[in-house]
């Protein structure tokens, strides 16, 4: 009996050093994934809008495409790249009323400027890759498109002011210079359709279409 009884103390203290061993075998339970917070940041842009109605802003103001001027803000959202985004921007340019008879455009010698101001709700979705700097996306939204036609010696309803709608489509590429603060450019394409063609220069060469194709450069400012 005195041989047994030390033997049976040497088996149980023996598993009860092997239990710690077997608990730390065990996986350890991985942890919640944790979800993106929403982001915040903001832009200023600037580039080239060519307009889609080319006889007419060519007859008009004598060119095709111009300076444009804006900026925006944009939201991560916390699914992804997912993103929307609220911008506008300006173009003004100064041009004549001309009058067109078989095609060929007569200058009045009365100054016209025109002033577009549109403003853009986009919904769209950023290629975020790692701790990479460079972000590709691509979105699509409304385009609420503000027109205004003035001349110094306008008669009873020459001048135009309206606002049409219509829709884009974008794309672009950002390079993060350091955390809060980067730039990038992206294209554009914009259409505002029947909001011309109705009277005018416009009706004379059948385009109806406002809208047309930026390309923007953008700094951005956030995360």
């Amino acid at each position: 009996m005195m041989t047994r009884a030390p033997l049976a103390l040497a088996l149980l203290a023996l598993l009860a050093s092997a239990d710690p061993a077997g608990a730390q075998a065990k996986p350890r339970p991985r942890p919640a994934p944790q979800s993106r917070s929403i982001q915040i940041g903001g832009y200023a842009m600037f580039g080239q809008f060519n307009f889609a109605a080319i006889d007419t802003f060519d007859a008009v103001l004598g060119r095709t495409s111009g300076p444009i001027f804006g900026g925006g803000a944009t939201v991560g959202l916390p699914f992804g790249g997912l993103f929307v985004d609220i911008g506008a921007w300006r173009f003004k340019q100064d041009g004549e009323r001309v009058i067109v008879v078989n095609n060929e455009v007569f200058p009045l010698g009365i100054p016209l400027t025109v002033t577009i101001i549109p403003v853009e709700y986009t919904a769209g979705w950023k290629f975020l890759r790692g701790r990479s700097r460079l972000v590709p996306y691509v979105g699509a939204g409304m385009t609420s498109f503000g027109y205004k036609e003035t001349s110094t010696f306008a008669g009873a309803g020459e001048d135009v002011e309206d606002r049409f709608n219509g829709y884009h489509v974008m794309g672009g590429i950002e390079f993060k210079v350091m955390r809060w603060l980067g730039v990038g450019g992206e294209f554009a394409w914009t259409t505002i359709p029947d909001s011309i063609g109705t009277g005018g220069v416009s009706e004379t060469f059948n385009e109806t279409d406002l809208g047309g194709t930026s390309f923007r450069a953008r700094i951005t400012i956030g995360r």
